[in-house]
């Protein structure tokens, strides 16, 4: 993408969004891929980078801990390191290994979850983690970065040496110290360093009285500093056993640096990865921060949006950004005013027409809805997800050119016209179909009429090029042309006639008017004034100005009423649905408790069977006559043979007397329906209570909280109110109002895999009673294994027929769908 002029981004405010996300990155290689960062030229790669950004701002909403930190920029280390038979300094080699420990543990996180974050998985993948590389440093340094005892044998040994000789030279020096403070030539009691040896502090007159070397001389020349003779010898040793230290470290750090110079390449490649990340991190922060989403893509053209709102707006009416690390007020600083909130937009480009031409009052929003759509189209360039409803749609425009404000410039000779007519020339001669364009007060800066028929000539050429244009003005002449011509059509800013105040609220098809008299009489003009104003307007401006004003009324009242028309519309559509899912569910319930009937019947009889054959093989443990026990048996398949009738009698008997299934006695069925009555609908079996009637609709209790509204036309009464002592009998109707009360979901996050089986088990008996269609399971996501665990118990249960993770908005991979 191209843009014009070069302080394009700060015209639409994309240089707030930059200092924002320059709020966010965590080191300097995520500063210089934000400083390098520049808008996409194909649309593949800016699918991939929203997708990107769109995963990485779910795993933050959902609390998935993402190994980011730390990182360092290791290159100035890489050159150092380049040379052979160099090597870098310890932090270097700490920084190495921590940046490479963060790069293992972040290419681990996601190769683990590739199923929720593929895009996020394979921007990792070309990461080459240094396991040897990480173990050789850590066995070297400890975690201050200093160098460890164990880094080698010979420095275990010297260092052992070093703290003997150290040791015996205290005690030496000690011993010397305390002569000297006994003959009084010592000024202290302390033992000191200087010149990297051990000396004693002796009175300066007393210097040739304490044999040994004098190393320094205090400040005020009282003191001198002698190293005594006793210690020459010692004080030798140590120096030399310190440089045999340095020299082993040396080679110590010189092996290390080595294997980093041998790595540096894929270390390189890997601060190419942590870079990329660093920024997605800050990318999908300040996403998430204005509530962003990914909206739709599409390759004509279109700019489709819906509830968008100006994020410079948005964080600016907020006070301040409460993602930034520079947030809180400090002691005694005032308070905040409380935020405002940013008028949502919604405005269409490119479909049925290519111009839009808005007009309105002054700060009535023109502009601001300009830029917003400017802003949106460079932000989603960038890869930044927008501040929209998801079903907005935008293109990846090949350019934005702009005309905003004033560039008239005092050294390139040029007035505020001029710079207008240099940024037009730009425009006609560069744009084409894949363009933006941005044009604020269109024909301003010259007489008035020529300007506006410069203007329209203008507008004629983009349309007919086909770029997207997008054009505030006050010229009425504009509004006219916008209105006839093809391609091309009106916007503008709706303006509150009763309080005389903008309302910031953009209106397709609907030209505006300035308001410049409504808005000077409520900034006090008298009267006359405006009224010798309107006179020199001329009649035929006025009238359409009233015109204009007119229909903006009217419009405005048919906005409020569809408004009203379509929430009424909405309410009348979600009842109907309510209707037809309890109707539905009603219908469900009556077929399994059809089901459950014929079920306990056959658990009957086969109760009998068992208890005919016990009844036999007790008569013949009796050793009974034949005759006594031929008897018995006909007794009992003469039983047998009555359940068997029964039973396949009572298949029928469901349908046939829906009022006694449900503990209803005939003589209180049919009849007039009042309140407390219990009822069926339609055909079913469920007896429900009547609670209310009102208007020839009757509003029915379904469990302890459930209500429906049917028709007094589709109930039949099947009995009279319940008796406030329950018939101890009647306990299918409890059953299934507690099957209808059934939850939808379950949270098993925490327990052991035993007990988590043993109550979505329950939970799935409850649910399958309830008729619902679809559960849910919260696992959350952890290892894996409790929700492997889970998968394959539903495998088994033949009442599941559906099982799958959630979508990412919906817990991803910590959630299961269940369909039953």
């Amino acid at each position: 993408m191209e843009t014009y002029p070069d302080s394009l981004d700060e015209k639409l405010g994309f240089d707030v969004v930059r200092d924002r996300l320059a709020a966010r990155v965590q080191s300097p290689l995520g500063e210089e891929r934000l400083a390098s960062m520049r808008p996409a030229r194909t649309m593949d790669w800016l699918r991939g980078e929203l997708g990107r950004v769109e995963e990485l701002q779910g795993a933050f909403q959902y609390g998935d801990s993402v190994p980011l930190s730390p990182m360092y920029d290791l290159r100035d280390a890489l050159r150092r390191a380049a040379p052979e038979d160099a090597y870098v300094d310890p932090e270097d080699l700490m920084a190495t290994r921590r940046t490479l420990v963060t790069l293992r543990r972040l290419k681990k996180h996601f190769e683990a979850r590739r199923e929720d974050y593929p895009r996020l998985a394979d921007a990792v993948a070309r990461a080459t983690p240094l396991p040897d590389l990480e173990e050789t440093i850590a066995s070297i340094l400890d975690e201050d970065a200093s160098i460890r005892d164990d880094a080698s044998p010979e420095l275990r040994r010297l260092r052992q040496q070093i703290r003997s000789k150290e040791e015996e030279l205290r005690t030496t020096l000690d011993k010397a110290l305390r002569h000297a403070v006994r003959e009084g030539h010592a000024t202290g009691e302390q033992a000191t360093l200087r010149g990297g040896r051990m000396v004693i502090p002796v009175r300066a007159s007393a210097k040739g009285k304490v044999e040994g070397f004098v190393h320094d001389r205090s400040a005020s020349g009282q003191t001198v500093y002698i190293e005594p003779a006793a210690c020459l010898e010692l004080n030798n040793e140590v120096r030399e056993l310190q440089s045999a230290e340095q020299a082993e470290i040396e080679r110590i750090l010189r092996r290390v640096t080595d294997h980093v110079r041998a790595e540096s390449d894929a270390i390189e490649e890997n601060l190419t990865v942590l870079a990329q990340f660093d920024l997605l991190r800050a990318k999908a922060r300040f996403a998430n921060r204005l509530g962003a989403v990914v909206p739709k893509l599409n390759d004509e053209g279109h700019v489709e949006i819906y509830e968008g709102r100006n994020p410079v707006l948005q964080l600016h009416f907020e006070g301040r950004d409460a993602g930034d690390a520079t947030d809180g007020r400090a002691s005694g600083e005032e308070e905040a005013l409380p935020p405002r909130e940013v008028v949502p937009l919604d405005l269409e480009l490119g479909a049925d027409f290519r111009t839009l031409v808005i007009t309105g009052p002054n700060a009535g929003g023109k502009t601001v809805t300009m830029k917003t759509v400017g802003l949106f189209s460079l932000m989603l360039a960038y890869g930044l997800p927008l501040p929209v409803a998801p079903h907005s749609s935008f293109p990846l425009f090949d350019q934005i050119v702009a005309d905003i404000g004033d560039e008239q410039s005092i050294e390139d000779d040029l007035s505020t016209f001029s710079s207008h007519v240099s940024n037009l020339r730009h425009m006609l001669s560069a744009v084409g179909e894949s363009a933006l364009v941005l044009i604020d007060e269109a024909g301003t800066g010259t007489d008035p009429d020529e300007g506006a028929a410069l203007a329209q000539a203008v507008l004629e050429r983009l349309t007919e090029a086909g770029a997207r244009t997008i054009a505030t003005t006050h010229h009425g002449t504009l509004k006219t042309y916008a209105h006839e011509a093809e391609a091309v059509e009106n916007g503008s800013m709706e303006f509150d006639q009763e309080t005389l105040r903008p309302t910031h609220r953009y209106q397709e098809g609907v030209p505006g008017s300035s308001y410049a008299f409504e808005i000077a009489r409520r900034m006090g003009l008298s009267g006359d004034l405006l009224d010798r104003a309107r006179d020199l307007a001329g009649t035929q401006k006025t009238a359409m100005e009233n015109l204009i004003t007119t229909f903006e009324r009217r419009t405005q009242e048919l906005e409020d009423e569809l408004y009203d028309a379509r929430k009424a519309r909405e309410k009348a559509e979600a009842e109907q649905q309510r209707y037809e899912e309890k109707t539905e569910k009603l219908e469900k319930e009556r077929d399994e408790f059809r089901q459950q009937a014929l079920e306990e019947a056959e658990r009957i009889v086969e109760e009998a069977n068992a208890r005919i054959e016990n009844t036999i093989r007790e008569i013949k443990e009796a050793q009974a006559e034949s005759d006594a026990t031929q008897e018995a048996r006909e007794q009992l398949e003469d039983y047998k043979a009555d359940l068997q009738a029964r039973r396949e009698e009572a298949a029928p008997e469901q349908d046939a007397a829906p009022a006694e299934a449900d503990g209803a006695s005939p003589a209180a069925a049919g009849g007039p329906i009042n309140e407390g009555d219990q009822v069926v609908v339609d055909d079913g079996s469920t007896a429900v209570e009547v609670q209310e009637i009102e208007d020839g609709e009757a509003r029915l209790l379904m469990g302890s909280s459930m209500h429906m509204r049917v028709s007094l036309d589709r109930l039949t009464r099947v009995g009279g109110p319940e008796s406030a002592e329950p018939d101890e009998e009647d306990t299918g109707g409890n059953a299934e109002m507690a099957a209808l009360e059934a939850s939808p979901s379950i949270d098993v996050r925490g327990e052991r895999v035993d007990e988590a089986r043993r109550q979505v088990q329950h939970f799935l008996d409850d649910a399958v009673a309830a008729n619902l269609d679809t559960v849910e399971i919260l696992h959350g996501k952890g290892t894996g294994a409790l929700r492997n665990a889970l998968h394959e118990m539903l495998s088994d249960r033949p009442d599941v027929a559906d099982h799958r993770k959630a979508p990412i908005e919906e817990g991803g991979a910590g959630v299961t769908k269940v369909d039953l």
